[in-house]
C-alpha cells in the first residue's frame, strides 16, 4: 500500500477541507442537516478508497469515526458493522481457501480443467478461464488469479512467441482477470460485493437471501458470460497459433507428478462438499432464521477443529484477509448512514422521477450500466456495491418493483470490473506480467461491459422478477 508521502498527505488534507466546506453550502430542503454531513463523509470515503491515500481498510474506520463524531451513528453501532453476520461467510471462505491451498487442491482442480481442453489454443484459453471462474466462486478473486497465472504463463512460454507482445499473452492474461471477476459473482462467498448485497437486502427489506437462492440467479450469468468474454478476446486479439504443441502434455505431466489424491486431500474435498450442503440446506429445508450465517460459523469451526479439521488455526489466521472485514464493515456503515439520513431516499426519488413509466428492461439496464461503469470511478467492488445496492432497493420501492432482484442486479453489476488494471486486484495482478497495455484491456473491457449488462438485464427481466 502506498506510504503516507507528501502527495497522500495533501490528498487527505484537501479532501477533509472539501468535506467540511460541503457542510457549509446551501443544499435543497430535501436534504437534512445530517444528510448533508453524510454526503460529506461519503465524499471522504470515496476519495480515500479511489486514491488509496491511506489503506482501504482504514478508510472504513475513518467513515465509522466521522459518523460518530458528527452524531449520525454511535461508535458502537458503526463498529458493530465489522462484526456483521455477512463477514461470517467471508470468514468461512478464507478458511476453506486456506485448506484448498495448503493441500494443493486448488491447483489440482485447475490443472484438471485445463488438461481436459486439448492442445487447441482457443480451447486452452477457455479451459484457463473456466478454471479461474470456478476457483473464484469459492476463494478470493485475487487467490484464483494468483493460482492460474503460473499455469497460463507456462503455456504462453511454450508457444515461443515474442515475450510480452503476443496476442496469445494479451488474450490469456486479460482472460484470467475477466474470468476471476465474473466467477466471483456466482456465490455469496465469491466476492465481498455479493455478501454486501445480501446484507443490505436483509437490513432494508428484512428478507434473507439463501446461498442456493443466490446461485440460482447468479450462476447462469456466470455460465453465459465466460464464453462471451472468451470469444470476445479471441476476436479482439487473434492468437498467432492454432495449437500449442505439448501444452496439455505439460499440464498432465504436472498432474502425474502430483500423483493420486491422498488421504488429506480426500478429507478436504469431503469437508468442502459438506460445507456446500450446509450452505444450501436452508433453501430446501425449513431451517432457523439466519441459517446462512450459522452454517458459515459451523463450516469455519469444522475446518479447524482438532480431530475433525484439516488446517491449524495459526495457519488459517496467517491467510485471513482481516482488512476485508473492516472494509466490509466500513462500507455497510457508510450505506447505513446514507439510509438513516434520507440521502438514499432523495437519490431514489430523483431516479424514480427520471425512470417513471419506463419499462423494467430499461430500468434494469440503466441501473446495471451506471453501476458497472462506476467501478472505474470507485476502483472498488465494495465501495460500488455499498453505494448502488441501497439506491437500487430505494428505487425499487419507489417504482413498485420487486426490490430483491433489482438489488442483485446492482450487486452483480458492481463486479463487472473489466476496464482498467486498477479496478480490482485480479486486473492489477495480470497487468504486472507486462503482456498487455492499459488501453488494450480498456478496449476489450468496454465492449464486455456492454455485453455483460445486456446479459444481466435479460436474465433478470426474464427469470428474476415476479
Amino acid at each position: 500500500m502506498a506510504p503516507l508521502d507528501r502527495r497522500n498527505l495533501m490528498t487527505i488534507v484537501v479532501t477533509l477541507a472539501a468535506a467540511a466546506a460541503i457542510t457549509l453550502l446551501p443544499f435543497p430542503e430535501v436534504f437534512s442537516e445530517d444528510g448533508v454531513r453524510m454526503l460529506a463523509i461519503a465524499l471522504v470515503g470515496a476519495v480515500f478508497w479511489i486514491t488509496e491515500c491511506i489503506p482501504i481498510a482504514l478508510t472504513g474506520l475513518v467513515v465509522i469515526l466521522l459518523q460518530a463524531l458528527v452524531g449520525i451513528q454511535p461508535i458502537a453501532q458503526g463498529l458493530g458493522y465489522i462484526a456483521t453476520p455477512v463477514n461470517s461467510i467471508i470468514f468461512a471462505g478464507f478458511i476453506m481457501a486456506t485448506a484448498l491451498s495448503q493441500y494443493d487442491l486448488d491447483r489440482r482442480i485447475s490443472l484438471n480443467i485445463v488438461a481436459g481442453m486439448g492442445e487447441r489454443t482457443d480451447r486452452l484459453l477457455l479451459g484457463i478461464m473456466i478454471a479461474t471462474a470456478f476457483l473464484s466462486m469459492w476463494i478470493s478473486n485475487s487467490a484464483a488469479t494468483a493460482i492460474m497465472m503460473p499455469i497460463a504463463l507456462g503455456i504462453i512460454k511454450m508457444a515461443r512467441l515474442p515475450e510480452g507482445s503476443s496476442n496469445l499473452g494479451r488474450a490469456t492474461l486479460i482472460g484470467i482477470a475477466y474470468a476471476a471477476n465474473i466467477g466471483g459473482m456466482g456465490t455469496p462467498v465469491g466476492t465481498p460485493a455479493c455478501s454486501i448485497t445480501i446484507a443490505f437486502i436483509d437490513e432494508m427489506l428484512g428478507i434473507e437471501v439463501g446461498f442456493l437462492d443466490w446461485m440460482i440467479r447468479a450462476v447462469p450469468v456466470v455460465i453465459i458470460l465466460i464464453p462471451i468474454a472468451w470469444k470476445l478476446l479471441l476476436l479482439m486479439f487473434p492468437v498467432e497459433l492454432d495449437r500449442i504443441q505439448g501444452g496439455t502434455e505439460a499440464v498432465r505431466a504436472e498432474l502425474e507428478d502430483m500423483g493420486p489424491a491422498d488421504r488429506g486431500q480426500r478429507k478436504v474435498m469431503t469437508l468442502f462438499a459438506l460445507a456446500v450442503i450446509l450452505w444450501i440446506a436452508d433453501s430446501v429445508l425449513p431451517l432457523m432464521s439466519g441459517w446462512l450465517y450459522i452454517a458459515s460459523v459451523i463450516i469455519a469451526l469444522m475446518f479447524v477443529a482438532p480431530g475433525i479439521g484439516v488446517v491449524k488455526w495459526k495457519d488459517a489466521a496467517k491467510e485471513m484477509g482481516w482488512d476485508i472485514f473492516i472494509l466490509v464493515g466500513g462500507g455497510l456503515a457508510l450505506g447505513s448512514g446514507l439510509i438513516q439520513t434520507g440521502v438514499i431516499e432523495v437519490i431514489a426519488d430523483s431516479l424514480s422521477g427520471l425512470l417513471a413509466g419506463a419499462s423494467p428492461y430499461i430500468i434494469v439496464t440503466f441501473l446495471a450500466f451506471v453501476t458497472a461503469m462506476s467501478i472505474t470511478f470507485f476502483s472498488s467492488l465494495t465501495a460500488t456495491s455499498t453505494t448502488f445496492v441501497p439506491v437500487s432497493i430505494g428505487l425499487a420501492m419507489q417504482l413498485g418493483m420487486d426490490a430483491v432482484p433489482l438489488a442483485m442486479v446492482a450487486g452483480l453489476a458492481s463486479c463487472m470490473a473489466f476496464l482498467l488494471p486498477a479496478n480490482t486486484p485480479p486486473n492489477a495482478i495480470v497487468y504486472s506480467a507486462n503482456h498487455f497495455r492499459t488501453h488494450e484491456m480498456m478496449k476489450a473491457g468496454l465492449i464486455l461491459t456492454v455485453l455483460a449488462v445486456v446479459v444481466l438485464s435479460i436474465n433478470a427481466n426474464l427469470l428474476w422478477f415476479r
